[in-house]
């Protein structure tokens, strides 16, 4: 399905990391996933400064933590531990000219399609497509960093649409709400050109772009709202957006 150049997206770190990490035991309770599986497996459209490995499992966590961390050390790499939970593990890992961020957490099990295994690295699983998106999509409603509107955004050129989106947000996580995500688009405005998470684009997009493209997005789950309210109706299902 893909090809070599998938690395091309990783730092050395990152594909060193990768390494150890698929060949530790309980490694195949995990999947990578996120910004960085979401670039260097699909889109190749950004760089990304961590790898995110998710698992249902959230009791293998803390064990496979330490593990992973003495892997790391074993190879001459420097680790700092940020933060170490039941469900959720976040260490920092430094080389002798670069530095990735490794975060391991609990992740609901329901998933519209399985991971895959990797060709590019034996072993390694790869989070699909679909799941990936609908993280990203609550991720923004959650938290809406740059990151998050420069994924979504490339996301909706190619394979998704909005209202296909939106609805496998809301029927991932049942807490969804339309009107607050249409108030965390809002959020990129906040957003300045030279944001560090702009200079990690590969593929040509500018802020103006993002800026116009979320304001709009914006505006048509306003107007869907106000219609579905006037109407009597609810849900998700229908973004608002003008056909």
């Amino acid at each position: 399905m893909f090809g070599r150049k998938v690395l091309d997206i990783l730092s050395k770190l990152q594909k060193e990391t990768l390494l150890l990490f698929s060949r530790l035991p309980d490694q195949d309770a995990f999947y990578l996933t996120g910004g960085t599986a979401l670039s260097a497996f699909f889109l190749r459209h950004r760089k990304s400064k961590d790898l995110d490995f998710f698992t249902n499992i959230e009791e293998v966590i803390p064990a496979f933590s330490q593990k992973m961390e003495v892997s790391l050390k074993k190879a001459g790499l420097k680790t700092e531990r940020l933060r170490s939970l039941h469900s959720f593990a976040e260490i920092v890992v430094t080389s002798s000219d670069d530095s990735t961020i490794i975060h391991l957490g609990w992740d609901s099990p329901f998933r519209f399609e399985q991971p895959f295994i990797s060709e590019e690295i034996p072993g390694l699983k790869i989070d699909s497509l679909v799941d990936i998106a609908t993280n990203k999509i609550l991720a923004l409603f959650g938290r809406a960093a740059l990151r998050d509107f420069i994924d979504i955004y490339f996301l909706l050129k190619e394979p998704f649409t909005k209202e296909e989106l939106l609805e496998k947000a809301s029927q991932k996580d049942a807490g969804f709400d339309l009107y607050w995500f249409g108030v965390a688009l809002e959020r990129i405005n906040s957003f300045s050109d030279d944001n560090p998470d702009a200079h990690l684009l590969i593929r040509p997009c500018t802020m103006k772009e993002l800026k116009d493209f979320f304001g709009i997005w914006k505006k048509e789950i306003t107007k869907g709202i106000i219609e579905r309210n006037k109407n009597g109706m609810g849900g998700v299902k229908d973004n608002g957006q003008e056909h």
